[in-house]
């Protein structure tokens, strides 16, 4: 068994529908002779004839009007596949799943999901947060994550994004104000308010715990508003990019100060697997997060 292939079908119908061998040839871009030895071969394997032979038409058989039926479905579900995979290639229809590590990410992704959506109106765009992004990429749980901390690995690509800034925010009254910048020592001597827990805080796992630095406590809150709102009331201090909080040193009673004195950079970068064929609407999406107007108009420092 296993003896018939996709060109067999298409030679069936090719012929049925012409009824003559030298036109099936020519629809089917293909010599004649090599029509007629892959119609000798398919029969002689399956043991059945498929056409009665006449001088003027070809006719099915009735072994060969069963193969036909069957041909129309398979051809019929083999084209629209095509058509659906062309589609969603070429940006006409699909689906894009996109995590974020960062909640701050929010004050700039709406504008880029709305330019998206005039762009790409088929493409159906789903926002998650990402916590795991090699497992989540791997398992088709986002097809690209926006993150600041990547880590290289050959089985995904980064595009890298924008230049940031991250700065250590405290109360109007924190001892730390009287410093011009905040040495990453200074975080063991008080409470660290951050956006995720110890164990996917960036900061903590690469910059804290590698130097046994323990902040007096880590304080777990996920919304950037109520981060904000502890640190100005003195309950510790926290981490934000410079851009997301720059509305904040002017309506709120905090400060913020670089870490270190040469500050602590950060490029965000859109992460995805690494193969051969990225949709198009993927590649212009992140274009879209690249784009300068929408980088400025959220505040962001740079692009990269």
């Amino acid at each position: 068994m296993g003896h018939l292939e996709i060109k067999h079908l298409r030679m069936l119908s090719a012929i049925a529908e012409s009824g003559n061998m030298t036109r099936a040839a020519e629809k089917l871009c293909i010599t004649q002779s090599a029509l007629s030895q892959q119609l000798k071969d398919i029969e002689n394997k399956l043991e059945i004839d498929l056409f009665f032979r006449t001088r003027r038409k070809m006719i099915l058989t009735e072994s060969g009007r069963q193969l036909k039926e069957t041909a129309v479905h398979v051809l019929d579900s083999i084209n629209l596949a095509e058509r659906n995979i062309f589609s969603k290639v070429n940006g006409e229809k699909g689906e894009l799943k996109v995590g974020t590590q960062c909640m701050f990410c929010y004050k700039w992704l709406p504008q880029v999901m709305k330019r998206f959506r005039t762009e790409f109106p088929n493409i159906e765009i789903e926002v998650g947060n990402s916590t795991d992004p090699s497992k989540e990429l791997e398992q088709k749980k986002y097809d690209l994550i926006i993150s600041g901390a990547i880590s290289l690995n050959a089985t995904h690509t980064s595009v890298p994004l924008f230049k940031d800034e991250l700065v250590c925010i405290m109360s109007v009254d924190h001892p730390l104000v009287s410093c011009n910048f905040v040495q990453v020592e200074d975080f063991g001597n008080y409470n660290f308010i951050s956006a995720a827990d110890p164990d996917r805080s960036y900061f903590y796992q690469q910059i804290l715990k590698p130097k046994k630095i323990e902040p007096t406590k880590i304080m777990n809150i996920g919304a950037p508003q109520a981060i904000l709102e502890m640190v100005s009331a003195g309950f510790g201090i926290a981490i934000f990019p410079q851009w997301a909080v720059k509305e904040a040193l002017v309506t709120r009673e905090i400060v913020a100060r670089p870490i270190t004195l040469k500050g602590f950079p950060l490029t965000w970068h859109a992460v995805h697997l690494t193969h051969n064929r990225v949709p198009r609407y993927q590649w212009e999406f992140v274009r879209s997060i690249n784009s300068l107007d929408v980088i400025e108009s959220a505040g962001v420092l740079s692009k990269s």
